[in-house]
């Protein structure tokens, strides 16, 4: 199965839908509104399978839960970190490991980097998941 990359992008998105008030983007826009997760391709790796069959797409999820200090954004990055739950990002996220038939599996491979992010002159507390997806 070789799926294309904004199949899987929208297919992230819709599954990202279902977490609790969270926003989706496909593209860093210009301004952020927290919460929202944004979905950005990190890599992909060409012929895992014989003739070219099977590609591995490595997404990075960043997600923003609201500004540095807010007890309320410290809350809501807990529950996305959360292995299941109903804002569990890694749950929603693999609730389709097909994302509806674009891919052949995927999985949550792990969360990384809780930090501030500065966008204009406010700090964001966010953090990544990266998402392994065969197609």
């Amino acid at each position: 199965m070789a799926g294309s990359g904004l199949a899987i992008q929208m297919g992230l998105q819709t599954a990202l839908g279902i977490v609790p008030g969270l926003r989706v983007a496909d593209h860093l826009p210009e301004q952020i509104n927290p919460p929202i997760a944004v979905i950005q391709i990190q890599s992909v790796t060409y012929h895992r399978a014989m003739g070219g069959g099977l590609s591995e797409w490595e997404f990075v999820v960043s997600v923003v839960a609201g500004r540095m200090g807010d007890r309320s954004a410290q809350r809501t990055l807990d529950d996305w970190m959360s292995f299941d739950g109903a804002s569990s990002i890694r749950a929603a996220i693999e609730s389709d490991t097909t994302l509806g038939g674009v891919c052949s599996t995927l999985k949550v491979a792990d969360m990384l980097n809780v930090r501030p992010v500065s966008l204009g002159d406010a700090a964001y507390l966010s953090c990544e998941f990266n998402v392994l997806v065969h197609a």
